[in-house]
């Protein structure tokens, strides 16, 4: 009787002792999220606050630039034009020549300064919006347990069971239809 229970013992031990040593073994199965957050961001409502804010920006800040930058490169122009005219000396003429230059290599640039300067503003403007939308994500993702999030345009292949589109439950909680049509033209920037 003692070697029967003493049997027993052993093999439910080995087998306890296996399983267990399997289950160390084994790596967790990865579970990828689509997800992209330009394409929430353009279905926010704020979004549109932002987008106003932009183009007050430009009206406001990038339009005045613009004009002075003009008229600072017009009365270098004319300065060297006139001192030219009137045989000033080779360094005066040189250094009015390098203001008119800059001024000109800015005017000449401006479309990519302007670039520049709203993608500056839109960043600033829309860090809150892209604040909200990983908090949700985040939450998203401990709850479904995702191991890795790509966006969708780098899925290649997956099934339902590796890869989980995050797209619709992150909108669910934001409070936003995805199906509505996105008149913001969202796209990460201006």
């Amino acid at each position: 009787m003692k070697k029967v229970i003493f049997s027993l013992l052993t093999v439910m031990a080995l087998g306890f002792f296996t399983s267990n040593a399997q289950a160390q073994t084994q790596t967790p199965a990865l579970k990828i999220g689509v997800f992209d957050y330009d394409i929430i961001v353009g279905h926010l409502p704020e979004y549109k606050d932002v987008q106003q804010k932009i183009q007050v920006f430009e009206k406001d800040s990038l339009g005045p630039r613009r004009d002075a930058l003009e008229y600072q490169y017009n009365r270098a122009d004319s300065s060297y034009k006139a001192d030219s005219t009137a045989k000033k000396s080779k360094q005066v003429l040189d250094m009015i020549n390098q203001q008119r230059q800059q001024y000109a290599w800015q005017l000449i640039n401006w479309q990519q300064i302007v670039q520049n300067a709203e993608r500056q503003k839109f960043a600033e403007l829309s860090q809150p919006l892209y604040e909200k939308i990983q908090k949700v994500l985040m939450e998203e993702v401990k709850a479904q347990k995702i191991t890795l999030v790509i966006k969708p345009d780098d899925v290649v292949y997956g099934d339902d069971k590796t890869v989980v589109n995050l797209f619709e439950p992150v909108a669910k909680k934001l409070g936003i239809d995805l199906n509505a049509a996105d008149t913001t033209g969202a796209g990460g920037g201006q």
